[in-house]
């Protein structure tokens, strides 16, 4: 049950992340959103394990429990979060989460694979339904052929097939990248890890990963310099949201199995709509393809979760 409480709360919170994050890229690009967020991490983490004493602590976790985290790291934040974020400045939150929410089945795949978890004839039946969520966004949702007027709307809810293909595609490689780090993670725990210095270590191994980009790319660099106060702030607070729902998101795997965890984040769609629709609506798409998409994803969840 804790598990499942902790992994609410992890959903809710990137659902807020969502929006908050979509919000900045009307100002900046999701390049800089990605960086700037990824470089709190270690900030983040780094003041809560010395108020939780698991700084201290770091010296006695073994090594392969620091490579699984690190590696986790460069796959969730490095990757993913760079993949995800792009996705939804092209194709908007509301269709994105639902192909980057996807990431659960590549959890229950590897889970089935590598940490010998079993799944039952419901719950591949509510895997099917899940998938078919994307498959409508990409076949039946509305696309505008008129270059000049998607101009007119470029940071809007209108776009043209490439853009929708071009934004699945990052969606779908963001789902990969997501789904196999829940699985770095669990193992890295399993061996000795603890989540709040596991998070710290994760965030630790991205800000490397991501460190030559934001150094030597020319165009990277001066946005990040050059960015307004106000991108900023948004870009902190961006930040500050995907922290928390990451350390919740690790409290929640070390008491609860892989598969639950993901089953629970499941809902970030979910939670995309609600915030997107109070808060960004002119800007996103409620196409009825899209909100099948979501119930889909949602019905897909509770048959996983009565098996």
């Amino acid at each position: 049950m804790l598990g499942v409480i902790l992994g609410m709360i992890s959903a809710a919170a990137f659902g807020a992340n969502t929006i908050i994050t979509r919000r900045g890229m009307l100002r900046v690009s999701s390049n800089y959103i990605a960086t700037i967020t990824i470089f709190t991490g270690p900030i983040f983490f780094l003041i809560v394990a010395s108020i939780t004493g698991d700084i201290f602590r770091l010296r006695q976790i073994p090594w392969i429990a620091y490579l699984f985290l690190a590696l986790s790291g460069v796959s969730h934040f490095a990757l993913g979060r760079t993949w995800g974020y792009r996705s939804i400045q092209l194709i908007g939150s509301t269709r994105s989460n639902i192909v980057t929410s996807q990431h659960s089945i590549v959890t229950i795949i590897l889970a089935m694979m590598i940490l010998k978890e079993t799944i039952t004839l419901i719950m591949s039946i509510g895997i099917l339904c899940t998938l078919t969520g994307p498959l409508l966004i990409l076949l039946k949702e509305q696309v505008i052929a008129n270059d000049i007027q998607l101009k007119k709307n470029l940071h809007g809810k209108d776009l043209d097939k490439p853009t929708l293909y071009k934004g699945i595609f990052f969606g779908i490689g963001a789902a990969i990248f997501w789904g196999s780090s829940a699985i770095l993670i669990k193992l890295g725990l399993g061996h000795g890890g603890s989540p709040i210095g596991g998070s710290l270590i994760a965030y630790l191994a991205a800000s490397l990963a991501i460190s030559p980009s934001a150094l030597f790319n020319k165009k990277h660099r001066e946005e990040i310099l050059n960015g307004d106060k106000h991108s900023l702030k948004i870009a902190l607070l961006s930040g500050l949201t995907a922290n928390f729902a990451q350390l919740v998101r690790y409290l929640g795997l070390q008491f609860g199995s892989a598969i639950v965890i993901s089953l629970m984040l499941r809902t970030i769609p979910l939670w995309v709509l609600l915030f997107a629709f109070i808060f960004i609506r002119q800007y996103e798409s409620f196409s009825r393809w899209v909100l099948l998409g979501n119930a889909l994803i949602m019905i897909g969840t509770v048959l996983i979760l009565l098996s």
